[in-house]
């Protein structure tokens, strides 16, 4: 479905997209150590271990995570499913080109509806933990975020911030 490297990193920003709020609270903490040093997850054990959660609000955290995972994997199979899709047609001889890029067109178009609704949920989700949190807590929240923001300016001009994210570039 996304065969050039520029349709693949737009993916790849899009996909980050998803995980939202997410995605800024997962920029946190150091690269390299256990699982949450690794991908969209990173720094997500760190934060929460400092957040020192209520019963309520770890409740609320591990609904988030899930639906963020779940959001995740949801947007992936739909890739595999529309590029299996793609395949199947552009394998058929004598293709018309155009037809295929109009149904690629089509297949983009509702997987770029699901990742935003489910950027939307995923949201949400994260802001009913932020919600629950008190001030100290928000307090550690903002300031994960900044030194995340701090790590992903100094990974150079390609994409800002977000270059390299999820794939083990950069310099932190």
């Amino acid at each position: 479905m996304f065969g050039s490297r520029k349709e693949k990193l737009i993916l790849a920003a899009l996909a980050a997209g998803v995980l939202g709020a997410g995605s800024i609270w997962a920029q946190t903490g150091p690269r390299g150590q256990g699982p949450e040093g690794y991908g969209p997850m990173r720094g997500f054990e760190k934060l929460h271990k400092d957040l020192n959660l209520n019963p309520q609000q770890e409740d609320l955290w591990k609904k988030a995570q899930a639906a963020q995972r779940d959001a995740f994997q949801s947007v992936r199979a739909k890739g595999e499913e529309n590029r299996t899709k793609l395949r199947v047609e552009i394998d058929k001889p004598g293709v018309d080109l155009k037809q295929f890029a109009q149904l690629r067109d089509q297949l983009r178009t509702q997987t770029h509806a699901q990742m935003e609704a489910a950027r939307a949920q995923v949201r949400a989700a994260w802001f009913a933990v932020y919600d629950a949190l008190d001030s100290n807590q928000k307090e550690r929240v903002r300031l994960a975020i900044r030194d995340g923001m701090d790590r992903g300016h100094h990974r150079g001009s390609r994409g800002g911030p977000r270059a390299g994210f999820g794939t083990g570039r950069g310099t932190s």
